[in-house]
């Protein structure tokens, strides 16, 4: 089992406080994406777990093990880095035996075990080169390769994309869900792209500042946020969140309006509570979730401020007051041009509740 475990863990740089109380547990063979704001804390999450960083509170466990004081080298932990980190005057082959070299194994254990990651990366051409006549995302696969010889019992990335221009970036991603897939190993992964979050992740956890928001699989935390930053956070385009107040409420639903769509009044399902008529709340809408007007029953209408056509799907920016436009998205090509007033329906089913503290109702 490698599964990982941490208990209370806490991490501070003099009176800096980064880290508070995590509590996290990670199953055997999962893939977990940590995801946030820059400064959220999930690079130095995941250097606590390699033992880069040393906790300054609670316990830390790999494999049933305790790791909390245990050195990076004794913890079954392989680490990807954001920078390659490939030594510029070795070929391909001997960057990635070179940890075993150094750790005293058997040259044929050696080559059987990078021969076999080579095959696995598609690199067995390559063997010869050095760093400097490959590609960006060949260089990557070295670094992967790298930590696959060492046999690891977690995998650690930390933002390993992030170098890699858009095309490789898909690529890579690709080649990373399919690493998983053939290796079946534990794997935690930083990042702060939204879509490779929501396509690698067999869970993610959302952190902001130190603390874990939400821990779950990427539909989950996409159709039900434990809150407003949750729900602003998954997602991209993000979550409209639009001004309302509670007009009346039952034990499961509430009638809401929203001055900027018109007065708009629309009935919404409640989750954790009931709030309070005259209540002040924030109504969630996914700019897919907007429909045609023709035959809807709830309908508000706006200008357009800008209109981005991107083929397959196109995103309309409205003017409905204040600092920030709503997002409303369309399959296809749309008609709507900058400047005119478009008119869409909403679908309650589809809206979600947000007190003043930011919790989902």
């Amino acid at each position: 089992m490698a599964g990982v475990q941490l208990h209370g863990v806490k991490k501070s740089f003099g009176d800096v406080h980064v880290i508070h109380g995590v509590d996290l547990t990670i199953d055997d063979g999962d893939f977990v994406v940590f995801v946030g704001p820059s400064g959220c804390g999930k690079s130095t999450l995941l250097r606590l777990i390699s033992g880069l960083e040393e906790t300054t509170d609670g316990s830390l466990s790999i494999s049933g093990r305790d790791v909390t004081h245990v050195e990076p080298a004794e913890r079954g932990v392989a680490m990807v880095f954001q920078s390659y980190a490939l030594y510029p005057h070795m070929s391909v082959y001997d960057n990635m035996a070179f940890g075993l070299k150094m750790g005293g194994a058997d040259p044929e254990e050696i080559d059987r075990r990078v021969q076999a990651a080579a095959e696995i990366l598609e690199l067995k051409p390559l063997l010869d080169r050095k760093p400097k006549a490959m590609s960006g995302g060949q260089r990557q696969r070295v670094a992967i390769g790298r930590a696959i010889v060492r046999k690891p019992d977690v995998f650690l990335f930390d933002e390993p994309l992030s170098n890699l221009d858009a095309e490789l970036r898909v690529q890579m991603r690709l080649e990373i869900a399919k690493l998983h897939n053939d290796l079946g190993a534990t794997m935690i992964y930083v990042t702060h792209d939204q879509t490779e979050a929501m396509t690698l992740a067999d869970k993610i956890v959302v952190l902001r500042a130190g603390i874990v928001e939400q821990y779950g699989s990427p539909l989950d935390l996409y159709d039900n946020p434990d809150n407003e930053f949750v729900a602003g956070f998954i997602g991209s385009p993000r979550m409209n969140f639009i001004d309302g107040e509670v007009v009346s409420t039952t034990k499961t639903k509430a009638k809401v309006t929203m001055p900027s769509l018109g007065d708009l009044k629309i009935d919404v399902a409640t989750r954790d509570r009931s709030p309070d008529k005259g209540e002040a709340i924030k109504v969630g809408l996914r700019p897919e979730h907007f429909i045609d007007a023709k035959g809807a029953k709830h309908t508000f209408k706006a200008p357009t401020t800008v209109v981005e056509q991107l083929g397959g799907v196109s995103y309309l920016y409205l003017n409905i007051g204040g600092g920030t436009p709503l997002t409303v998205e369309q399959k296809g090509h749309t008609a709507f041009r900058d400047g005119e007033v478009a008119q869409f329906g909403v679908d309650p089913s589809t809206a979600m509740l947000f007190g003043q503290d930011g919790l989902r109702i």
